[in-house]
């Protein structure tokens, strides 16, 4: 099967040479100079611009990013691939945060709530694309800090992943903020996405360049955290000032260093390492890419990343060789930073702040050994002012003029820092950073805490006379309580247990970093002295400085190992009793020796908590234990397998293959699958559960067996909180796919939405109730849901994929009746990826190499033999549907715009050529799959395996080509070769000529004389039991003609037909059916309800038709075009002159012909306008007519009860080709119906 996708480019090798691909090894120290704010030769006036400029210069194809596919390892992106994404996504977030299309156009502000990885740096990027500001939000601060940070900043948009689904509801109910949910990898890098194209934006640079970019905020440590706005022209003088060296970056993108360091390497077109932000912070991790990839020659990072790296020999070796190591975020401890320099590492600190940039470095020569004073360029010192706090101290302001400070809180617009510092004794502008001179403390991890509000909370007793909370550059926060001369507690525990309950109600408010655990709280004498102010508090630093000696005690004693021998399963009791002490939300059924930890919702602080707990118990032979212990050893087992290896005193385990790993969970999966017992069924026809009814396959699925008359119920199981949550996403994935548009109201009352949980072994997470109901009544599973994320690894899919599957065999064997229910899995072609030769039998592969390497694939591929040996363990119906590529749906051609291959189609509108490729071609339409899916599970007899792909081949050139130009394409048809030149040739403008966007790629595809390798499969089951697949047939001219008449009437702005806006629709929603259904009570619920205006369609209509239905007469049709034409030009004339989301329309439109008249709204004005009919359905001539009587004596309406059955007779249910057609059951209670009406208009306007 030949497939096309945007491929990142291949890793990068430190031998190639500095002009190529792959970037060169490290440059000579001496090149290394210290970077100087100057006058650019190229004056960029956004981020975007930037970008832009990247993608299009010489090193364009050159590598400038890399994120980690999985684990540590990477994949490289070129600025052009950086463009291309950030294209595709743009268009996506188009469709609800507008694009700015001139300077004149509001800039908004869009908030960004997610892990620091690929998929966050491609929205922030694609978010200032649109012309827009991105508020750069921490993921660890707490709801009201997120409420403020909207309010003050007038955010009207927040971007969410789905881990702060939730968080972005509170908020958002809080706030009105309107929540979108992050991009998937898939959205933008798939074969589907690579033509999207913005329309072209008119935007002024001069203008622009002085927008905020980004709002960064501060910690939030002495209040709410504080924005702090930065300018695109502010922001990019910060990135011109660097030191060109490529480098790697621990530190998150919503940091103002993280930013800061990544965009001076695209600045300086020098390759950056992100660090994976789904790994823990662990020396392994960070060696592991240190290691493989010498290239590197500068690390970014916190002081934590340091002191993990400083622990080993390795560590300290790998930063010797780089040209730098910097640190921020946070003051590198002393002892830590000296024993780097004295091992060669040429250590620089750097400092700056969100509100003025990067400001000094102590960067210097490499015998020059005080790495912990910064030294101010000779730009910088006319901006500073040193003001003196104390003898010898000084706090750093920064003066108005310089160009990065975004901010001022003195008269004269300098910035006061707060930051302390204290001058070098002997060496000129060289200062070391003191402290802050408020009192936040910054932990190791740079997570800054507030002590005051602990502080207090302690005070507050009468037992207290002062608490003084610490942990600088610690792992942890610890408090030291100082009794009141008239505590009545007679010991250090006893004030220590007096005082701690209301630090854990304190607790439960604050940050987990900023967590003071019961072990962490210390009694000093009542007689202690300390210094104070004037007004009797403590001066926190000179405390700090007297009992540094204590503090310091105090944190060795939880490295200090104990003497508690234990071994196999008390160990592993002894672990799982302390982990539940330290993290009691932990539900204790749901823990097992194997579970990750990290999601059952552990957190950094609990298993710090944790490893002190185990140093302070157990004998560990001497050893040292890592920092991040739990996080390398993230399940019980884990934990006590090092453990003891560590006593023993036995070197490192090695890696497992991953097949083995693979094999080890097909056997974990396959054993002692349930005995089914066998009983006489109590109900007829199918009853079918469901997984992934939210994803486009399995709402296909759903909505095909809702019309099958022997399909009772189809159970939807859903990822939800509750039955109306499952229920509003089952119901919004079939209209967003337009698929619920052509149901009956009886067939959609089939679909059972319940919220489940597949990763729960106990009932799959649902009722006692309902799951017994389900085993009743299940007559087969169809498994369509999977975690479709490719950067993780293997394990990951575990719990939620793999042990799910196994749960869902389980329910078919609960089944109550004569056999098992019917299982089939929908698995994917890329489990045999790797197979050798170019035949894939209907089988499972001879070795589980074959599958791609991804987790993705091996997980599938893992269970694949699952599903395969509950069939043959237990006699069951399980079948494996291998799933092929899936294209556009027959009916309306959609098909994402975004590939690589739809890209190709463009060229033909752009530079009006095609290639002549080699491919075989194997492309089955969505509905196709689903409806081949229904038939293999559904059949007596099939293949245990099948391969579900289409066995009707096509070629490219000979059959493709043809069709493209029966369905309107002018093009020339070349040689691959000859066709990359043209495009190569052509308008660079990627807004006028999209697929240049893809020229390297489409060169590394084609600009070769290799031939290609497809990979063909056996389908001779599969269409044994599936005649769709077996009819599907190749390529026709209708599909054709249908996705390429969708391509140009929704994507391609070079089109004739094309749309060129992408500002977003105006909705007309038509409230149709016949006299007495309710289209009016509907209509004025939803004006009531959303910001719509009406129109009243019976008022329209002319006196002489009032006149003939007054005395029952039918109307003709003569009659009603003139009515529509009225309706047409009334919804023109309020959309054009009305500020309204849309317009309720009630009209009759019985007909199709008659709502044809009014699709016709969809091209009559010059911005985008949607049309909706809502059939208001209901048969029952009685109870219309009933309705109409009603109507006439409350209103005096003309329109008679006897007008009911001549509307009835001519009533037309909608085509299959009517997508824009909602059927709603109209029959039921009037509250009912309206309840429904508005949750589909609800989900109509996207609110």
């Amino acid at each position: 099967m030949a497939s096309i996708v945007l491929s990142p480019v291949p890793a990068p090798s430190s031998s190639s040479s500095s002009t190529s691909t792959a970037p060169s090894v490290a440059s000579p120290a001496t090149s290394v100079t210290e970077p100087e704010v100057e006058v650019l030769e190229e004056t960029f006036h956004t981020i975007n611009h930037l970008l832009q400029s990247r993608a299009k210069g010489h090193h364009g194809d050159d590598p400038i990013v890399a994120y980690p596919s999985s684990g540590t390892d990477y994949t490289y992106y070129t600025p052009l691939q950086l463009n291309t994404f950030v294209e595709a996504a743009s268009v996506h977030y188009a469709k609800s945060i507008p694009q700015r299309q001139s300077s004149e156009d509001p800039v908004q502000v869009v908030g960004l709530l997610a892990p620091s990885d690929f998929e966050y740096l491609i929205t922030l990027l694609a978010v200032s694309r649109l012309g827009h500001t991105v508020l750069l939000l921490s993921t660890r601060i707490a709801e009201d800090a997120y409420v403020s940070l909207i309010e003050n900043t007038k955010a009207t948009f927040l971007i969410t992943y789905s881990s702060f689904q939730t968080m972005g509801e509170k908020v958002a109910e809080r706030t009105g903020i309107i929540q979108q949910p992050l991009l998937a990898r898939e959205d933008y890098d798939s074969p589907s996405t690579a033509t999207l194209s913005l329309p072209s934006a008119h935007l002024d640079g001069a203008i622009e360049a002085k927008h905020v970019c980004w709002i960064i905020h501060s910690s939030g440590s002495t209040g709410h955290p504080k924005p702090i706005y930065q300018t695109h022209s502010g922001a990019l003088r910060n990135y011109a000032n660097n030191f060109g060296l490529r480098g790697f970056i621990t530190l998150p993108l919503f940091h103002a260093h993280g930013i800061s360091c990544l965009f001076r390497a695209v600045h300086s077109e020098k390759l950056i390492y992100m660090y994976n932000a789904n790994l823990p912070l662990t020396a392994p991790n960070l060696l592991s890419t240190l290691e493989e990839h010498p290239e590197i020659e500068i690390l970014y990072a916190v002081p934590y990343a340091l002191k993990l790296l400083s622990e080993s020999a390795e560590g300290l070796q790998m930063m010797a060789r780089l040209e730098l190591v910097m640190f921020g975020g946070s003051a590198c401890p002393k002892p830590i930073g000296d024993k780097l320099v004295q091992n060669g590492v040429r250590l620089v600190s750097h400092y700056g702040t969100t509100e003025t940039g990067q400001l000094m470095t102590s960067f210097r020569e490499r015998d020059d050994l005080d790495w912990d004073y910064v030294r101010p360029g000779p730009s910088l010192l006319p901006y500073l002012r040193w003001e003196e706090q104390m003898p010898g101290i000084y706090e750093l302001c920064v003066l108005e003029g310089w160009p990065s400070k975004v901010a001022s809180n003195r008269p004269d617009n300098s910035y006061a820092t707060k930051d302390l510092f204290e001058k070098h004794p002997t060496k000129a502008n060289a200062w070391r950073y003191y402290a802050r001179l408020d009192d936040t403390l910054v932990l190791e991890n740079g997570e800054k805490a507030n002590p005051l509000i602990i502080e207090g909370v302690a005070r507050n007793d009468p037992n207290v006379a002062e608490a003084i909370a610490f942990g600088a550059n610690k792992p942890r926060l610890g408090l030291f309580l100082i009794p009141s001369v008239n505590s009545h507690c007679k010991t250090e525990d006893e004030l220590i247990e007096t005082v701690f309950p209301s630090i854990e109600r304190c607790n439960a408010e604050l940050p987990a970093y900023a967590y003071i655990s019961r072990d962490m709280i210390h009694v000093l004498p009542p007689d202690a002295v300390y210094r104070k102010t004037d007004k009797g508090t403590v001066i926190r630093s000179a405390f700090y400085r007297d009992y540094q000696e204590k503090i310091d005690q105090i944190y060795d004693a939880e490295d200090a190992s104990g003497d508690q021998l234990l071994e196999g399963g008390e160990l592993v009791a002894f672990l799982r009793q302390q982990l539940l002490a330290v993290a009691p939300a932990i539900d204790p059924s749901t823990l097992e020796g194997t579970t990750d930890v990290f999601s059952l919702g552990v957190d950094s602080l609990q298993s710090i908590r944790l490893r002190t707990t185990i140093l302070r118990t157990l004998d560990i032979g001497g050893n040292k234990l890592s920092q991040n212990f739990v996080f390398e050893h993230p399940s019980l087992q884990a934990m006590a397998d090092e453990l003891t290896r560590l006593r023993l005193g036995q070197g490192p385990a090695e890696q497992i293959p991953v097949e083995d790993r693979m094999a080890g969970l097909i056997e974990k999966y396959s054993s002692n699958f349930k005995i089914h017992a066998s009983v006489p069924r109590d109900r007829e026809g199918e009853h079918i559960v469901v997984t992934g009814a939210t994803g486009s396959l399995g709402a296909h699925v759903v909505a095909q067996l809702a019309q099958l008359e022997h399909v009772k119920t189809i159970y939807c199981l859903v990822r939800a909180n509750s039955r109306e949550t499952a229920f509003r996403r089952v119901h919004q994935s079939l209209r967003t796919r337009k698929l619920s548009y052509s149901m009956t109201p009886a067939a959609e009352r089939k679909i059972v939405a319940l919220p489940a949980d597949l990763s729960n072994p106990i009932r799959l997470g649902l009722d006692e109730v309902i799951y017994d109901h389900l085993v009743h009544a299940v007559t087969a599973v169809m498994h369509c849901a999977w975690s479709v994320n490719f950067n993780w690894s293997l394990e990951s899919f575990e719990a939620s994929c793999i042990a799910g599957t196994r749960h869902l065999l389980d329910l078919c064997l609960d089944a109550r009746g004569p056999r098992p229910a019917r299982f089939a899995f929908c698995s994917s072609v890329s489990t045999v990826a790797r197979t050798p030769g170019q035949w894939v039998p209907e089988a499972l592969p001879d070795t589980l190499s074959c599958a791609q390497g991804m987790g993705y694939a091996q997980s599938k591929l893992v269970t694949e033999h699952i599903v395969n040996r509950a069939a043959q363990q237990t006699g069951m119906t399980a079948r494996v549907l291998r799933v092929g590529q899936i294209i556009a749906d027959t009916i309306r051609g959609i098909w994402n715009t975004t590939e690589a291959i739809p890209m190709i189609f463009q060229t033909a509108e752009t530079i009006h050529a095609l290639p002549q490729l080699d491919d075989i071609l194997s492309w089955t339409p969505v509905d196709v799959i689903a409806t081949s899916v229904i038939e293999l599970t559904l059949a007596p007899v099939a293949g245990d395996v099948v391969n579900v792909t289409n066995p009707t081949l096509n070629h490219w050139t000979r059959d493709l080509l043809p069709l493209l130009r029966q369905a309107g394409l002018e093009f020339e048809e070349l040689p691959p070769r000859g066709w990359l030149q043209r495009l190569r040739d052509s308008n660079q403008d990627p807004d006028a000529n999209p697929p240049i966007k893809l020229l390297e790629f489409f060169a590394s595809k084609y600009d070769h004389d290799r031939p290609n390798r497809a990979l063909l499969y056996d389908t001779k089951l599969a269409v044994a039991a599936a005649p769709a697949l077996r009819e599907a047939g190749g390529l026709t001219p209708d599909l054709v003609t249908r996705f390429i008449r969708y391509f140009r009437t929704h994507c391609w702005t070079t089109s004739p037909n094309a749309k060129t806006t992408l500002q977003p629709a105006r909705e007309v929603i038509i409230l149709t059916g016949p006299c007495g259904s309710g289209k009016s009570t509907a209509a004025h619920a939803l004006a009531e309800q959303f910001n719509l205006s009406v129109i009243e369609g019976d008022d329209l209509h002319s006196p002489a038709a009032r006149e003939k239905m007054a005395n029952g007469t039918p109307l003709e049709d003569r009659d009603r075009w003139d009515w529509l034409a009225h309706i047409r030009g009334a919804v023109m004339d309020r959309l054009q002159h009305s500020t309204m989301l849309g317009v309720a329309v009630t009209c009759s439109a019985l007909r199709t012909v008659y709502r044809d008249e009014l699709r016709r709204l969809s091209d009559l004005l010059d911005f985008p306008v949607a049309v909706t009919f809502l059939l208001l359905s209901i048969r029952d001539r009685e109870q219309l007519k009933k309705r109409m009587v009603d109507r006439s004596a409350m209103e005096d309406h003309y329109m008679q009860s006897s007008m009911v059955d001549s509307q009835l007779a001519i009533l037309e249910e909608p085509m299959l080709s009517e997508g824009d057609v909602i059927t709603l059951d109209a029959g039921r209670d009037k509250a009912d119906m309206l309840e429904e009406v508005k949750g589909v208009v609800q989900g109509i306007l996207h609110l």
